[in-house]
Formats: structure tokens, C-alpha cells, sequence
């Protein structure tokens, strides 16, 4: 079997929410043409100023469970050591203008497990529990360091240019120059478009300057995966508020629609672009494909296996994503009776199909 050198070339996998952002990320990105792995469409990349590679994925839906599912099969079958979640985000913290940037040092995600009672003058009351992630503290020394470097400097002024000239026309008073803020981001399955309750978020976090709706699930997946590290970075196009309709519908140059949105999203792009081209990233190696971090035959450290029907055959869940709404059973498949003893000779033809499937990913890898 040929080898790919990913713990040299390919180590990013970068998981864009919506079709829409991907549009303005693939501008600054331009992917090679979309490949099936394992029924999935990523496409790949190459940063040509650095030799960076990596993959893009299009998530299917928005939410927590699509990108845990997407960053756990990113690092457990295609072996990357960092996980990029890149899109728009909404503002909380009123320094945090429109076409910012927010880069996540930890991440809460403000209503797991919340409790739904009866409210004290009102009909109901939600209590907190939530459940918080800290970006590594390399990635996050590397980006709060990095504009005091004299390249990075260098770079980021160079960015900021770029971004003012892209400034749709219409919009808030202030600095035409987008700024990097480094802060806590609260995630959950939420829009959130009343200012009330975005306020309601920051109530338990005065330090949330930004919010989205899928971090928390590429956090749980990298946590359980400790070969691989998480960046969030989210370019901001409203504030959660009653206005986000009107910044959404916000028209640019020319009259293109969801002027803001393409802009946050291209800045955070490039932004991206410009740390991971950056000397002295701290990258973490990551395993190969079919290697350690993907053994075959083995369920994914924190998604458990999924039972045909019919108890017949097993499908893992780094074969195929049950759907987001299915329970997950919490039985593993060495304790189910059906499976205690396997047949040699199907064990042996099993073996043979994952290497064929483990060749065709690697063969894909290399028309990358």
C-alpha cells in the first residue's frame, strides 16, 4: 500500500457549515475537484505560498451533531492533527463590529443540558448547566503573539487593506479595518435573532464576545480524539439581534445579496489563511489514514457502534453517520451475543474489503 505523508503535508480539516459560506471560502481556498470518501464529498487544498494541504467539508446541516460527526471522521479516518471550524458567527460583546473576526479560546456550549421549570413570575424559567471546551494553549499563544511579530505584523496589515477595500458601503459607522478578537464563544442549536436572549446568553458568561451554533460538536470531537487540535474561527455578520435579518439581506457592490455574511466569511478565510501560513504554527502530528488513529474493525473512541436490524452485520460509525436524530445505542459490539463469536472466513473477507477501501482512500489522497 502506497503511504501519503500526512503528518507532513495534509493535516487540516476544515468543516464549513452552510453551502453558502463555502461559496466565499473556496474564493480564498480554490479547491480541487470534490472526492467521495466513504459516501462524504471533501475537497482538497494546498496553501502554494506554505505546502500546507488539507480538506474542506460541507457540512449537511447546520448544529452540534453534524460537525461532531464530520470532525471525528476527519481525524479518525483521514488522519488529520487540526480540526478548522470556519463561518459566520453573531457578535455578543459590542466591541466585536460587523466583518470582524473571533477566534474561540474556550468554548461553552450554554443550554446542554439546561432545565426547563416553572419561573417566578413568569411561565417558565430555564436553569443552566452548559458544558465548556479550552482551546489549546499553543494554538491561542500562537494567535495572540503573532500580530507582534514583525512578519506577522506585517501580514495582518496586509489583511486588514484587503479586507477594508472589500467593505460593503451600507452598514455601521466605525473603522473600516476589521480587528482579531481572542474570546469565549457560546455555541448551541439555536438562531438567535432578539436581543433579549442574546443577552440572556452573556448573562452567565460576561467574557462570550461571539456565538454559533456548531463548535461545541467539533469540540467533543477533538476532546475525545487527543491526537488532534480544534480552531474556531467565525467571521461576524450580526449581533443576534433584530437587525440580523436586515444585515442578512444586506446588499454589496453591484447589488449582490448577503453582503455582509460573504464578507465576514472572506475575512475569516483569509485570516485563516494567513496563520496557517504562518512560521512557528504549532502544529500537532497527526496519524495517517488506516493507522493508529484509525484502526479498522474498532468504533471511533466516542461513537459507538450502530446494530443492523436484523443482527446480522455491524456497521461502525467510521463507515457510516447514523442520522443526528437516531439514538445512539451504549452497547459496543464485542458485548452483544450475536457477535461474540465471528465466522474466520467472513472475518477474513471483511479484512480484505476495509484494505481495498483503506487503497481507495489513499488512491483518492493522491489525485488530491
Amino acid at each position: 500500500m502506497r503511504q501519503q505523508p500526512f503528518g507532513k503535508a495534509r493535516r487540516v480539516g476544515v468543516i464549513v457549515p452552510l453551502g453558502e459560506e463555502f461559496e466565499y471560502v473556496r474564493a480564498v481556498l480554490p479547491p480541487a475537484p470534490g472526492q467521495l470518501v466513504d459516501g462524504e464529498q471533501y475537497h482538497g487544498f494546498r496553501l502554494p505560498q506554505s505546502g500546507v494541504s488539507g480538506f474542506v467539508r460541507v457540512l449537511s446541516d447546520m448544529g452540534q451533531a453534524p460537525a461532531a460527526l464530520t470532525a471525528d471522521r476527519m481525524i479518525n479516518r483521514l488522519g488529520v492533527s487540526l480540526v478548522v471550524l470556519i463561518g459566520t458567527g453573531a457578535g455578543l460583546d459590542g466591541a466585536v463590529r460587523l466583518g470582524d473576526v473571533v477566534v474561540a479560546d474556550q468554548i461553552q456550549e450554554h443550554l446542554r443540558q439546561a432545565k426547563v421549570v416553572p419561573g417566578a413570575g413568569a411561565p417558565l424559567a430555564v436553569e443552566r448547566a452548559g458544558e465548556s471546551w479550552r482551546t489549546d494553549a499553543r494554538l491561542i499563544d500562537h494567535v495572540r503573539n503573532f500580530g507582534w511579530l514583525p512578519a506577522g505584523a506585517a501580514e495582518l496589515t496586509r489583511w486588514r487593506q484587503r479586507a477594508a477595500a472589500r467593505r460593503p458601503g451600507s452598514g455601521p459607522a466605525g473603522p473600516a479595518e476589521p480587528q482579531v478578537h481572542v474570546g469565549a464563544l457560546a455555541t448551541g442549536d439555536v438562531v438567535v435573532a432578539a436581543g433579549a436572549f442574546a443577552r440572556w446568553i452573556r448573562q452567565g458568561n460576561r467574557k462570550l464576545v461571539a456565538l454559533d451554533m456548531e463548535a461545541g460538536g467539533a469540540a467533543l470531537a477533538a476532546h475525545r480524539n487527543a491526537g488532534a487540535d480544534l480552531l474556531v474561527i467565525r467571521g461576524i455578520s450580526d449581533h443576534a439581534d433584530e437587525q440580523k435579518a436586515t444585515w442578512d439581506a444586506g446588499r454589496g457592490p453591484g447589488g449582490a445579496r448577503n453582503a455582509w455574511r460573504h464578507y465576514a466569511v472572506h475575512n475569516a478565510a483569509e485570516y485563516l489563511v494567513v496563520l496557517l501560513s504562518s512560521s512557528g504554527f504549532p502544529w500537532r502530528e497527526g496519524a495517517a489514514p488506516g493507522g493508529a488513529a484509525a484502526v479498522r474493525g474498532a468504533p471511533s473512541p466516542w461513537l459507538p457502534v450502530t446494530l443492523g436490524l436484523a443482527g446480522e452485520h455491524v456497521l461502525h460509525a467510521d463507515h457510516a453517520h447514523p442520522h443526528p436524530d437516531h439514538a445512539y445505542p451504549d452497547h459496543a459490539q464485542a458485548d452483544h451475543p450475536d457477535h461474540a463469536h465471528a465466522d474466520p472466513e467472513h472475518a477474513d473477507g471483511a479484512e480484505a474489503e476495509h484494505a481495498d477501501d483503506d487503497q481507495h482512500l489513499h488512491d483518492v489522497l493522491d489525485d488530491w
